[in-house]
């Protein structure tokens, strides 16, 4: 339903409210109760028209459009649909995410982006070991793993081997197949501290402990070289037969396909198109229709094999000799090698796939900066005194409050805001009672900046609808898109599929629509050569008496080569399939007919007569007729419930 939600959400921007200060606006339409007036209604038709690369749609005919949406949005609001838990939460969500970039430093954004396109020209290989520990551990847990990491440390820079650390200290469950090492990678494949630490140790060397969400690193950098770039291949693959039970036939099956890929490598070789043998022979049915044609990739996007193999390729239009991967066998061909972008066409890429960890650096402390001079923070510090002197009851995991006497006392200001020890106090109850063990004054000093930090963004956060209009806009924007897509589902797809009784009445209203034309039972034999065919037709005329299936005939023809013959069953109607087309359609055995440079065999095995296809033929075709008949319906149903009146003289002033 993702992709259903997109276009809601995209419909949904006819709804943005348009701030109005003309003193003359006249009234476009009502629906129901509600006016729309003209100024809101020419904004958003501008707005939605004003893509060159789209074509326009007049104002009588996008009317239409934004009265269908206005009459769902009011029927979801009298439903009181925007009070729903589900709702609210999913709401929250998007705005969190639009309200990012409100709350970004651009300077450190730009920064981080540059750094991280630096890095994207070279690929680094590294090993690590992995302690494991919790971000919100206690501190007893967390020094104890930090202790861990140092003994492993130490252990590597005594001279033991880094792999066998790695295998017995090790929480990284990989390290049981790699000893650690995480192969080549490039920026933005790992978190932030770690891909800083990699990037910042030099071939040989040991990191530090590095400390990420996952827990405590050790790595040791073992290679670097020049980024590889992206690479555009084609493959042929050939699959293992995973069909195979028992051991033998397995061994059976594996050459087979051994043998198969062997044979086509050997057709690659004598001059044959790398793109009509993958037409021909690939079991990747995703590209083989396309000659096998894959997307760009780059380091660390494939599985070794196949990588590795790729990048070998020195010139475009060289093939690979055949090689295993766990998929089967392949061969690949290179189509072009790209360089790394520029930083202008790479600059949208890496701002999307910053992490976490990268992010923070500039939506937090530079962020909180900037609002401290536009808010006028003052802060009074020597409030904080109490809160170092507290004793063991703070430690009590029951402590609310107690030995902060004067806990109305502010602490700070900032707009119209004031911070006070009470304040604090309720940020200190909420944080794990482990950590009050720590160093009080250090322990305090922390966590005052971590609730500084949270209540000025929580401040700014709750201002941004007031200090941006199109930030207000746009959350009203997915507000009615969730809505939309809320209704929607509910009077539409899921009744198309809930309603079975409505959805079989209206296929049976409906069955002159879901006909099949006169169609053949079939089996073609499609042979590589007239010689192969010539065999197959002799052997396909004493099937019956011999009792063989088609597929027995493909194994006896295939025994010298897996090329050699393939065979289709099935019912087909006119213009289905080009061989059946050139026969007549009654029961027989054709002689074989050339087409496109192959030849077939054409066993008709009877006629089947024109009739309704079942609704198990095409329950899918059925169920998209049926929802388009429940959306005219409903949309119906509402103009009655809200009546439409449009000003058609106001309408016709819109150029």
């Amino acid at each position: 339903m993702n992709f259903y939600k997109n276009l809601l959400f995209a419909a949904a921007a006819i709804s943005i409210n348009v701030a109005i200060g003309q003193e003359k606006d006249p009234v476009l339409l009502t629906i129901g109760e509600d006016k729309v007036l003209l100024s809101e209604f020419k904004s958003v038709y501008e707005k939605n028209n004003s893509n060159t690369q789209v074509a326009k749609s007049s104002p009588e005919e996008y009317l239409d459009l934004y009265v269908k949406f206005r009459l769902k949005v009011k029927q979801a609001m009298d439903l009181q649909m925007d009070t729903l838990p589900t709702f609210v939460q999913e709401l929250e969500g998007y705005r969190k995410q639009l309200a990012q970039p409100y709350l970004t430093d651009e300077k450190t954004k730009e920064r981080l982006k540059k750094e991280t396109y630096e890095r994207l020209q070279q690929e680094v290989r590294a090993s690590h070991i992995l302690i494991r520990v919790d971000e919100t551990a206690s501190a007893a847990d967390t020094l104890k793993a930090y202790k861990k990491a140092q003994e492993a440390r130490k252990k590597v820079l005594a001279g033991v081997d880094f792999a066998a650390v790695a295998k017995e200290y090790s929480e990284d469950p990989s390290v049981r197949n790699n000893n650690g090492d995480l192969g080549f990678f490039t920026a933005m494949f790992m978190v932030y501290p770690f891909e800083k630490a990699a990037y910042g140790t030099e071939v040989g060397e040991i990191s530090d402990i590095i400390r990420t969400s996952y827990g405590y690193h050790i790595i040791k950098v073992t290679d670097k070289r020049k980024a590889r770039g992206d690479i555009q291949v084609a493959h042929i693959l050939v699959r293992f037969n995973d069909g195979a039970k028992e051991e033998s036939v397995k061994d059976i099956a594996v050459s087979d396909s051994k043998k198969k890929i062997d044979e086509i490598y050997a057709k690659l070789k004598a001059g044959e198109s790398f793109e009509e043998l993958a037409s021909l022979y690939s079991e990747d049915n995703k590209t083989a229709k396309s000659g096998g044609v894959l997307p760009p990739f780059g380091t660390g996007k494939m599985i070794q094999p196949f990588e590795d193999n790729a990048f070998e390729l020195e010139e475009d239009g060289d093939f690979s000799e055949p090689f295993e991967t766990q998929f089967g066998y392949h061969i690949i061909k290179r189509i072009k090698a790209f360089p790394i972008p520029s930083y202008d066409e790479m600059e949208s890429k890496i701002e999307k796939n910053l992490s976490r960890d990268a992010k923070k650096l500039y939506t937090t402390e530079a962020v909180v900066n900037r609002l401290k001079k536009e808010y006028s923070f003052t802060e009074m510090k020597n409030n904080l005194k109490p809160f170092y002197s507290l004793g063991e009851e703070f430690e009590d995991k029951k402590w609310n409050g107690e030995g902060i006497k004067k806990s109305n006392q502010v602490m700070a200001t900032f707009a119209d805001q004031q911070i006070t020890n009470q304040d604090f106090i309720d940020f200190l109850v909420k944080r794990t009672p482990d950590l009050r063990k720590q160093d009080r004054k250090i322990l305090i000093n922390k966590q005052y900046n971590h609730f500084i930090n949270e209540t000025m963004l929580d401040y700014e956060d709750s201002q941004l609808e007031r200090k941006y209009p199109e930030f207000k806009a746009l959350v009203q924007e997915y507000h009615d898109g969730i809505l939309l897509f809320e209704l929607t589902e509910d009077q539409v797809w899921n009744k198309a599929i809930i309603d079975t009784n409505g959805f079989k009445q209206f296929y049976e209203d409906n069955i002159m629509d879901y006909q099949w034309p006169e169609r053949v039972d079939a089996v073609i034999y499609v042979a590589n050569d007239l010689k192969i065919a010539n065999n197959t037709y002799k052997l396909v005329r004493k099937r019956i008496n011999k009792d063989w299936t088609p597929e027995d005939i493909k194994k006896m023809i295939n025994e010298t080569s897996q090329l050699n013959l393939e065979v289709l069953e099935g019912k087909y109607a006119s213009q289905d399939n080009p061989y059946i087309d050139k026969v007549n359609w009654v029961p027989s055995l054709s002689k074989p007919i050339a087409i496109d440079g192959k030849y077939a065999v054409i066993e008709i095995l009877g006629v089947i007569e024109p009739g309704a296809k079942s609704i198990e033929e095409i329950r899918g075709k059925i169920t998209s007729d049926y929802q388009d008949y429940l959306e005219k319906e409903w949309i119906q149903s509402l103009r009655e419930t809200y009546p439409v009146e449009v000003n058609q003289d106001v309408l016709n002033s819109i150029k």
